[in-house]
C-alpha cells in the first residue's frame, strides 16, 4: 500500500471552513408599518407662516463630513508569484514551525486545489501533494497467515490531526476571504468548470462517506506495494484510504471537523 499523504487535515479545513461566508443569504429586512395620521380638523388647521416668519425660525445647520476614509484592501498577488504571502498569512494561523515542518512551500494554492479535486480519485500524483507525507515507513503486522494494518501506523498520523485541532477557524475564514479568487482561478487552470466551492462541496460528502473500520484491516502485498484485501475497501477513493489508514480515532476527529463545515454549506 502506498504512502498515503495526510493534506486533507489542513487543505479541506482552511478550504471549506468559510465557503458559507461567501454564499450567505442576508436575512431578510422586515419592513415597518405605515404611520397612521389623525385627521385634522379645520378649526385646528395652522395658517401658512409667513416668509418673514420662516427667515426667523428655521436655524440653517453648518454641515460637515465626518465620513472617515475607506482604506482599501491590500491588493492580491498574481497566483504564481503568491506563495511567500499565503505561506506567511498560514504560518500566523498554524505557527511557523508546524508550517515549515509539513506544508511544501512552493505554489501552495495550485497544489491545494488540485489535491482536494484528485482526493475522489484512485490516488493522488505525489507531484502535487501541498503536504509533506508522514514520517517513518508504512508498518504491517502478521497475524495466523495474514497482514494487516499495524495500529503502531495510526501514530504517524498524530501530529496532522493535532495540527487540525490547534488551528483558528476565524484565521482560517479570513485567509480563505482573501485569497478565495486566487483558489478559483487555480481550479479554472487546472481544468475545473464552475466554481471550486462546488467542488470542495463534493469532495468533503465522499470523504464522510469512508466507512469506520475499528477492527483488524487485513492487507495483501502486491508486488512493492500494500493493497486492501476487502474489495469494497480497496475500491474506496483516495481520501476515503487515508481516513482508514489514519485509524478509527484520528479519522473521527477529521470527520467531526469536516460534519461542522458541511453543517455550514448549502446542500
Amino acid at each position: 500500500m502506498k504512502k498515503a499523504v495526510p493534506f486533507i487535515l489542513l487543505i479541506i479545513l482552511f478550504a471549506g471552513a468559510t465557503w458559507y461566508s461567501f454564499v450567505k443569504t442576508p436575512a431578510p429586512v422586515h419592513e415597518l408599518p405605515p404611520p397612521s395620521i389623525a385627521p385634522v380638523s379645520p378649526d385646528t388647521r395652522q395658517q401658512p407662516l409667513s416668509r418673514q416668519q420662516i427667515d426667523n425660525d428655521v436655524v440653517y445647520p453648518e454641515f460637515e463630513s465626518e465620513t472617515e476614509p475607506v482604506t482599501p484592501p491590500e491588493p492580491l498577488p498574481v497566483l504564481i508569484e503568491s506563495d511567500a504571502e499565503v505561506t506567511q498569512a498560514l504560518a500566523e494561523i498554524a505557527g511557523a514551525d508546524p508550517l515549515a515542518e509539513y506544508l511544501v512551500m512552493d505554489q501552495v494554492i495550485s497544489r491545494a486545489v488540485a489535491s482536494i479535486d484528485s482526493l475522489t480519485s484512485r490516488q493522488v500524483p505525489v507531484h502535487i501533494n501541498p503536504i509533506r507525507p508522514a514520517g517513518d515507513k508504512f508498518i504491517v503486522d502478521s497475524q495466523d497467515d495474514s497482514l494487516v494494518l499495524s495500529p503502531n501506523n495510526f501514530a504517524r498520523y498524530d501530529g496532522y490531526v493535532a495540527l487540525l485541532q490547534n488551528m483558528n477557524t476565524g484565521g482560517l475564514i479570513n485567509f480563505y476571504r482573501r485569497y478565495s479568487p486566487l483558489f478559483q482561478q487555480a481550479w479554472e487552470e487546472n481544468g475545473g468548470q464552475g466554481s471550486f466551492n462546488d467542488r470542495l462541496l463534493e469532495v468533503i460528502d465522499d470523504l464522510l462517506e469512508a466507512p469506520d473500520v475499528a477492527g483488524p484491516v487485513y492487507l495483501t502485498k502486491y508486488e512493492a506495494v500494500y493493497l486492501f484485501e476487502a474489495p469494497e475497501l480497496e475500491a474506496m477513493s483516495a481520501g476515503q484510504k487515508t481516513l482508514v489508514r489514519m485509524g478509527s480515532a484520528n479519522a473521527s476527529v477529521v470527520k467531526e471537523k469536516l460534519i461542522e463545515i458541511r453543517a455550514e454549506l448549502k446542500p
